[in-house]
């Protein structure tokens, strides 16, 4: 990983040509070892802002690595500094509890005869240079079962559970949000979601067999090379589902900071286009370079400006998973029609952007009203 520390000034060198965004990207990147201090000293209201920038985009604890690598005289005052402290070390011990289920519950499944690995998450947070201050969130685990037999072993437990293509949630305990993944994701194209789910079987015998090892025990995890294109789709539904936050693009950022080969290359652009995702992989590059200072050596296709600057765009105002997002109303839960309309609503504005996926959204969701109704 390329950690070449630098200092970065405006282009101008007048402070106030310097955004509190700006500034932000700048202290992500102290955080991730690509810089060791800001382009200039944030204002007291200033440092108010990134920490509520931080926890919009579930940074707070990179963001606060960020802050240790500063030179004393741009630190903030004590009473944020604090403030940061204590979210930083709740994200460390959620993370060590995390690590120890994720563990377990591998194991449990593999117990009862289901291969599988924990998807996204904590797998990804290993490459990060410490692992315990990304932010957590569920476990996604996918089982090697095929969907009859997942749905049919959670209804064991949950009777009333509520399927959907690609997962099933596994509340097993208070506090704890499992998805069962028999698919790991999909797309919306009849055509791509074919080669897309071809691609996931060809694979999955090499995630499950992929252990790794955490301060709290192993399990397994997909590759550097499944994240590749797994973790890019993972961002692209969240755009046409919910919204994205840094927090996704920064795995990624990661993911391909691990490099790849030339002939890794070739392949991954095979994919990128047996997946139409090319575009879309075009406009995460150009984040990526202007968010946490990806290198050439590491931005495998051509980042494209205008796609990005789109992206950029719905980070800053979606957050993570787009909670912060008052455009849409898909704070309803379950699958109620007011939160499906909203969902087409927001789907359909990325029609000029994306149309190849976009276009199908409708006929996916009624196949998929029947699909569930059925299961």
């Amino acid at each position: 990983m390329n950690r070449t520390m630098h200092t970065c000034n405006n282009s101008n060198g007048t402070n106030g040509s310097v955004t509190v965004i700006e500034l932000f990207f700048a202290l992500i990147q102290c955080g991730i070892g690509k810089r060791n201090d800001l382009p200039r000293t944030p204002t007291a209201q200033e440092w108010s802002e990134l920490f509520d920038i931080a926890k919009k985009q579930a940074l707070s604890g990179i963001a606060f690595a960020g802050i240790e690598q500063l030179p004393q005289e741009q630190r903030p005052t004590k009473d944020i500094l604090l403030q940061w402290y204590k979210l930083s070390t709740i994200i460390k011990g959620k993370n060590s509890t995390l690590d120890k289920k994720c563990a377990l519950i591998s194991e449990k499944f593999k117990s009862e005869g289901f291969k599988n690995c924990i998807l996204k998450g904590q797998g990804i947070a290993q490459l990060y240079p410490t692992p315990a201050l990304r932010l957590p969130g569920d476990i996604d685990i996918w089982l090697d079962s095929g969907d009859k037999k997942a749905i049919e072993y959670v209804k064991r437990f949950f009777p009333e559970c509520e399927p959907t293509y690609h997962h099933v949630d596994f509340p097993i305990a208070d506090g704890l949000d499992i998805e069962i993944h028999y698919r790991p994701t999909w797309l919306y194209n009849p055509f791509t979601n074919r080669r897309l789910q071809r691609f996931f079987e060809e694979n999955a015998a090499t995630q499950f067999n992929n252990d790794i090892t955490t301060a709290e025990g192993s399990f397994p995890a997909p590759t550097v090379a499944f994240n590749r294109v797994y973790i890019l789709l993972h961002i692209y539904r969240h755009v046409f589902f919910e919204g994205i936050g840094m927090r996704q693009l920064l795995d990624y950022y990661f993911v391909l900071q691990q490099g790849m080969s030339a002939n890794e290359k070739s392949e991954y652009i095979v994919l990128l286009k047996r997946f139409g995702l090319m575009k879309f992989a075009k406009g995460v590059m150009y984040v990526l370079q202007r968010m946490f200072g990806l290198d050439e050596e590491h931005t495998p296709v051509e980042p494209n400006k205008r796609h990005g600057e789109f992206l950029l765009r719905e980070i800053m105002i979606a957050g993570n998973f787009g909670k912060y997002d008052h455009r849409y109303n898909l704070g309803q839960q379950g699958y109620s029609l007011k939160r499906v309309i909203e969902t087409m609503r927001r789907t359909m504005t990325l029609a000029t952007r994306y149309p190849g996926e976009t276009l199908w959204s409708p006929w996916f969701k009624v196949w998929h009203y029947f699909w569930r109704r059925r299961h």
